[in-house]
Order: C-alpha cells, then sequence, then structure tokens
C-alpha cells in the first residue's frame, strides 16, 4: 500500500493527530506523531524501499499533507529547520 492511500484510508485519524499537535508545527514534528501512533503501519511503508526507505516515505507524507492542506485544515508557512526523527536538522515545512 502507499503512503497517499494509507493516509487517505486514515484521514479522520490523520486529522486528530494535527487536532492534537501543538500550532504551528512542522512536518518532522508531524511524522513522528504519525509514526508513533501506527507503528506497525509505519514499519511496512519504510519496508517497501530498499534504498533510502526513510527520506522516500518522508518525503510522500510531507507531499500528502500539501496535497490534502485544504481537508486537513492546515496551511503551509514557510520552510523551518527542525530535528528529524535521526536528530539531524533539514529543513520542512511549517504548517499553521
Amino acid at each position: 500500500m502507499s503512503v497517499h492511500q494509507f493516509m487517505s484510508e486514515h484521514i479522520s485519524d490523520i486529522r486528530e493527530i494535527i487536532e492534537q499537535m501543538e500550532k504551528p508545527f512542522d512536518t518532522h514534528a508531524f511524522i513522528k506523531k504519525f509514526a508513533r501512533r501506527f507503528q506497525v503501519e509505519y514499519v511496512g511503508l519504510l519496508s517497501q524501499y530498499s534504498q533510502e526507505p526513510f527520506e522516500k516515505v518522508h518525503n510522500q507524507i510531507g507531499k500528502f499533507l500539501l496535497e490534502k492542506k485544504e481537508l486537513l485544515g492546515i496551511q503551509p508557512n514557510s520552510k523551518v529547520k527542525s530535528e528529524n526523527i535521526f536528530g539531524e536538522k533539514n529543513e520542512n515545512e511549517k504548517w499553521n
């Protein structure tokens, strides 16, 4: 199952995650909450890729947020640098 398909099928859960997050938030913060909420499924999504699984899945999660921003009630604000799940700082989207 693709990231887009999984997230589409769980759109109400995705909205719930966003509603519980401190605003504004960035994509890295969302990914951490998403990975915690859907641990087994998240590992399954990662396991579909033999090369750069985290980068590929995380990029797709960010793309989904952007594509579904109206449905999710969020708006991109700006680019920020924050820690990813590996503790490395890199640029990602900040959401209101």
